[in-house]
This record gives C-alpha cells, sequence and structure tokens, in this order.
C-alpha cells in the first residue's frame, strides 16, 4: 500500500472477497537526508489509518539501500550522459516486483501468498500458467506502461484488482462508500525522492555537476545558453528568453555539452520515423516467434506515459 486511493480501494476489495489482507509499506527514500519533507510520512500514517479501517496488520519494509544503488544511482547516471530515464519503471522492476517480493515471501514464511497493488493493468494466465501483461481497462489510468519492465516470472504471485475498474467512476466510489481516509486524497504527481514542490533541475544539480553550456540552432547559430545537459529532455522547450517564437530541443551533443534546438512544435527536426532502441526486454523472457522468423514484426509503440500508442515495425539490428 502506498497510502493512497488506489491500494486502499484494492486493499478493500480483497478483503470482502474473503483473502486474508495485510499491507506492506516500502520506505524507498531517506527523509532525513532532504531539505524538504518528502511526502512517504505522511503517507505511511495514511497507510496505518485505512489498515485500522479495514481491521488488517501493516509491515514496513525499508528499502532506502536498494532504492538507491538500483533506482537512484542508476538515474541519475543517466541524467549525466544525456537521457531521460524513468525512474518509475526503474522502481517498479527492481524494487516493487523484485527486491520487495524477496520480503514478502519472509514476511509470510510457509504460507502461501499473493502480491496485489493498486496499478490500472491486467494480468492475464494461460492453462500453463503464463503470464500476459496486459493494458487496464480505464485508459486514462492504464499503467502497463510503467510495468513493461517487469519479467513475467515477477508476475507469478501478483493479482491487481483494480485492472477492470474505472477510476473516476469505480474506485473513487467504492472508497466513498467504505469512508477510508483516502477517498478524496488528491494524486501524488511528484517523484518520491524529489518530492512535489521543488524542480526536478534543481534536485539534479545537488548531485550532478552543473556546467553551463550553448543552446544553438541546426545551423549552428547562437540561441541562448542552458545551466547544465541534464536540464531539458528532447521536445522540451528550451526556455530561451527574448525570443518570438518558442524554440524546442531537438537534439544534445554530449561532449560539447551544447544543446540542438529548432523552431516551433511542427519543425521537422523534431520529429522521427525511426528509433534505435534498447536493451530490449522482453517481459515473457523471448522475443516474439515472428521476430526470429522473419526479422520483423509489427507491434505498438509508447515512448511516454499516457501517449497514444503507434503502430510500428520493430526489426532486430544487428550493428
Amino acid at each position: 500500500m502506498s497510502g493512497g486511493v488506489d491500494s486502499s480501494v484494492a486493499a478493500s476489495l480483497l478483503k470482502d472477497r474473503g483473502y486474508d489482507v495485510e499491507a506492506v509499506f516500502m520506505r524507498n527514500w531517506d527523509t532525513r537526508d532532504e531539505r524538504d519533507e518528502c511526502p512517504s510520512e505522511r503517507d505511511y500514517r495514511d497507510v496505518q489509518s485505512v489498515c485500522a479501517q479495514l481491521g488488517i496488520k501493516c509491515h514496513l519494509v525499508n528499502l532506502v539501500k536498494e532504492y538507491w544503488n538500483t533506482v537512484f544511482a542508476v538515474t541519475l547516471d543517466a541524467y549525466a550522459r544525456g537521457l531521460t530515464p524513468n525512474p518509475d519503471i526503474l522502481c517498479n522492476s527492481e524494487i516493487k516486483f523484485g527486491v520487495l517480493l524477496d520480503h514478502i515471501g519472509r514476511i509470510t514464511g510457509d504460507r502461501p501468498w499473493w502480491f496485489a497493488t493498486g496499478h490500472y493493468a491486467r494480468l492475464l494466465r494461460d492453462r500453463s500458467g503464463n503470464v500476459q501483461l496486459h493494458r487496464g481497462a480505464d485508459g486514462s489510468k492504464d499503467q502497463s506502461y510503467y510495468l513493461a519492465g517487469v519479467p513475467a516470472t515477477s508476475f507469478g504471485r501478483v493479482i491487481f484488482p483494480l485492472g477492470s475498474l474505472s477510476k473516476s467512476e469505480d474506485v473513487r466510489r467504492i472508497a466513498q462508500e467504505k469512508r477510508l481516509v483516502t477517498a478524496n486524497k488528491e494524486e501524488s504527481m511528484g517523484i518520491c525522492f524529489v518530492g512535489e514542490r521543488r524542480k526536478f533541475d534543481h534536485f539534479l544539480a545537488e548531485y550532478i555537476p552543473q556546467k553551463d553550456g550553448d543552446v544553438v540552432s541546426n545551423e549552428g547559430h547562437q540561441l541562448g545558453t542552458h545551466r547544465g545537459i541534464f536540464t531539458k529532455t528532447i521536445g522540451q522547450t528550451a526556455g530561451i528568453p527574448g525570443l518570438d517564437t518558442k524554440w524546442y530541443v531537438y537534439a544534445k551533443d554530449i561532449k560539447r555539452n551544447r544543446m540542438y534546438a529548432a523552431p516551433g512544435r511542427n519543425d521537422p527536426l523534431l520529429y522521427k520515423r525511426t528509433v534505435r532502441a534498447g536493451p530490449a526486454h522482453w517481459i515473457s523472457g523471448t522475443p516474439p516467434a515472428d521476430l526470429g522468423l522473419f526479422g520483423r514484426i509489427t507491434l505498438e509503440a509508447q515512448v511516454r506515459f499516457m501517449q497514444r500508442p503507434q503502430k510500428c515495425t520493430v526489426t532486430i539490428d544487428q550493428r
């Protein structure tokens, strides 16, 4: 449980179905290291309150060290190289559906167990026990994007009680009918180690050396300056004052500490027909048979949360 309405309702639904439910709360970030208050302490109090309402036990698991090594350090390294990683995807694959499952195994001992979360996603199982990750029924809240890095082996004991429900029509209503303390709690939009009030680039500057550099046009004309190669991502406004048109970052030169920008949202430099991605992670553990047989396969691509999936052709890059 995270302290939000989704995991609260998931726990309540399972208890209503007759499961012996116990809650586990992950502490991933040490608030004593931060100058601003991290909301995790408030979230933990909300989890305890909901557990008291439901009459279930609550376990606190400290994963600060594991989170630092497998999520935070990896995130910093990627930003320092000019990339834009997604720590939430890493947290799911490495922590929530990784080391946390090991802790749950120790908590439960010899008892059989399932691990449930409040994710808006669905898991389908065939007669052989193979697991497939599917999008949640609520398209506006579907979180399968954040779970795409988790292997099927980690989903073996996982269930998503909210996968077929709507956040606005079902989950909020259930929480209000149950009078859960989190029924009207707003969604958390920040990253746990940053918080909701701090600017992300200011936070990163505390860990990554900040070096000013040039922002230039495709022709090499200087447009302005940036305060660190990690402060902007591809497609983001370059933030250059005094120009009539907004310019958007379309490329970075890490060695020269330079960003390239194009004017307006529709400049061709901001769009690509091909993308080289990797390393490939197949949830099942192996690539689709058609890819190995024909060297290509038609799939759907999504490069950011809530982007509408786009049809694409995937080929294996032999370079």
